[in-house]
């Protein structure tokens, strides 16, 4: 990367600097098992700094946090967010992008990827890692990769090799935010074990092209799957002074995939479908053939987005327990809009196996051209075996002010 930056570093021009300071509260009308607080405080530091050197353009961001849950680690820095902690200070951009040729770019260094064409899910960004500390938020981790981009006529083409596994991060087992809360009965503690991931991570190549009305693609990914199998070493149980503590391990499977992208313009309406299979040899993970289909249209400033997920394979274990397929099939509708005055936010989620759901609602007021104040709520409901209705006790209302530059 120092030697890119020499190399390039010619004629640079100012750095723009952005970012924002952020306070968040939660407040949680249950007390889940009597142990979590009904109140938490989330504090959050961003600073982005980009510069352009030469035909190369510089991104680097730092993001510092307090969180007043054990969702935090004790680690400072996790620069790969490889532990299962999320750590007070994380590097979100680290990259640099090289124009090789007029239609080749190379992107390296650490930065956010997603390939998905349907909003909401997308069996294309199975792969890549995402953090559920906080599980409404389903945050995407960036990964230290490389990428080889470009276009030749109408057909674009992508190629991804991600050296080093970045896992899911999952919320603290036992918690109101874990989807297996339900499942644990009292006076049964679960002890996470701080097992390493797989080093490798995965190596993917995508083909985009344009056909008349039709964008059309396909894609082909191997590797490590970042969402692991939870496994509850119950053989290990131990007796305490607080009940029966059972250690729970995390394991990773090799995972390859395939899949096909397509969407159309008709009429004010944008159709986007998804196709993929995945394909393990792990018997605790098993193969998945997912599609996945939206429809978008605007309303003036806003747009009202569904989409419709589905698993045609029934997961060989306890499906709760796959993060990433919990939730399947499901369909998510979302509407947002921007107003003179700030924005509104509204989801509703529904799992069409148990029946049970998730109702999002956020509305954002622009206090100053810098200042923002946010309201919301989650509400999940319905039965607990189904991943949205495992959520029952972590229904809350939550604020948040920001302050941005």
């Amino acid at each position: 990367m120092i030697l890119f930056v020499s190399l390039f570093s010619s004629p640079a021009v100012a750095g723009e600097f952005s970012g924002y300071a952020e306070a968040k509260g939660f407040v949680y009308p249950e007390r889940a098992r009597g142990q979590s607080p009904s109140v938490d405080g989330w504090g959050t530091l961003f600073n982005k700094w980009e510069e352009k050197l030469g035909e190369a353009r510089l991104t680097a961001s730092l993001r510092g946090e307090w969180l007043s849950t054990d969702d935090q680690g004790v680690r400072l820095l996790d620069p790969a967010d490889r532990h299962f902690r999320r750590p007070p200070f994380s590097v979100q951009d680290f990259w640099l992008r090289l124009p090789l040729s007029p239609e080749i770019d190379l992107q390296m260094g650490r930065f956010q990827l997603g390939w998905g064409k349907t909003d909401g899910y997308s069996p294309a960004d199975a792969f890549l890692p995402r953090d559920l500390t906080d599980p409404y938020a389903d945050e995407k981790l960036p990964l230290w990769a490389l990428r080889l981009s470009g276009q030749k006529g109408d057909v674009r083409y992508e190629a991804v090799g991600c050296p080093v596994t970045t896992p899911w991060r999952l919320p603290v087992l036992g918690s109101r935010n874990a989807p297996i809360n339900g499942e644990i009965p009292r006076g049964v503690s679960l002890r996470e074990m701080d097992s390493s991931p797989p080093v490798l991570g995965f190596g993917a190549i995508r083909l985009l092209a344009t056909f008349g009305q039709w964008d059309v693609g396909g894609w082909v990914r191997a590797g490590i799957r970042p969402a692991p199998i939870l496994e509850f070493r119950t053989d290990q149980a131990v007796e305490t002074s607080g009940g029966i503590e059972i250690p729970v391990e995390r394991r990773y499977a090799e995972e390859e995939g395939i899949g096909i992208e397509l969407s159309r313009v008709v009429g004010a309406w944008v159709i986007r479908g998804e196709v993929a299979g995945l394909f393990s040899r792990n018997d605790h993970l098993g193969n998945a053939a997912i599609g996945s289909l939206s429809a978008e249209k605007a309303f003036g400033d806003g747009t009202l987005l569904m989409t419709l997920a589905g698993n045609a394979i029934d997961p060989p274990v306890d499906e709760i327990l796959l993060f990433d397929r919990a939730i399947l099939p499901a369909l998510i509708t979302a509407w947002t809009r921007t107003e003179e005055w700030g924005e509104w936010k509204t989801v509703w989620s529904v799992g069409l196996k148990h029946g049970d759901g998730l109702v999002k609602a956020e509305l954002s007021y622009n206090i100053t051209d810098v200042w923002k104040l946010t309201m919301g709520g989650e509400a999940p409901y319905g039965s607990g075996a189904g991943g949205f209705g495992a959520l029952d006790a972590a229904r809350r209302l939550r604020m948040a002010i920001r302050r941005s530059w």
